[in-house]
């Protein structure tokens, strides 16, 4: 789960730096969605790093939609990739050749 929420805020730190104005977030982790969408949650253990997310959501125009995890090939292919690299994380200025077969 952890995984799941730091690539989520990741993703959204990205977004603001690059000024994306409007995003569409696709997870398929139904947990971290309703723990993103629902209320505050005190006790968590990830507390500190859900907050920040909702924060973030409700600064920009943000949606959070839900994936199968059989249609989300593109988190299978990243996390081989994320897998396969020592980088902490990996900015790319066009697709990789990997996108272009879907």
């Amino acid at each position: 789960m952890l995984a799941e929420l730091y690539v989520i805020y990741q993703g959204l730190s990205l977004a603001k730096y690059m000024e994306i104005e409007e995003l569409v977030c696709y997870s398929n982790s139904l947990h971290c969605m309703n723990l993103i969408t629902g209320p505050n949650v005190k006790y968590h253990v990830h507390a500190v790093l859900i907050q920040d997310i909702k924060k973030m959501f409700s600064r920009n125009n943000v949606s959070l939609c839900h994936t199968l995890k059989e249609g989300n090939q593109w988190a299978d292919f990243f996390a081989k990739f994320g897998a396969s690299t020592d980088a902490d994380m990996s900015i790319h200025a066009s697709p990789l050749k990997a996108f272009l077969i879907f």
